[in-house]
């Protein structure tokens, strides 16, 4: 197992599209985005934590977070937070392991 396939707890490396395109919708489907306080209503898509999404274009400001509350952080084993505006777990995993091996801090 390369040290990619670690950080991607989604598994989205070795899904078919057709595959990929059924976890999306399940992520969007039991997602709780919508309900976090740091939500900004109508902002599209949800499921920050998948890394097909990217970051929310309309939340500037952090306030709560409830991913750690979510079915799908649990479900997939996630560990990071504010996913809407720090990025995807795939992301975030990706900007500590290379700020580690560049001796930084971010």
């Amino acid at each position: 197992m390369s040290k990619y396939e670690t950080l991607d707890k989604f598994g989205v490396e070795n899904l078919e599209e057709a595959d990929f395109k059924k976890r999306q919708d399940y992520i969007l489907k039991n997602c709780r985005c919508t309900k976090c306080p740091t939500y900004v209503q109508g902002d599209a898509p949800t499921g920050y934590c998948y890394p097909a999404f990217g970051t929310s274009k309309q939340i500037h400001w952090e306030k709560e977070c409830v991913c750690k509350t979510c079915s799908i952080f649990k479900e997939y084993e996630l560990t990071h937070s504010f996913y809407c505006t720090r990025c995807s777990q795939f992301c975030q995993g990706l900007k500590i392991e290379v700020a580690g091996g560049q001796g930084g801090s971010g």
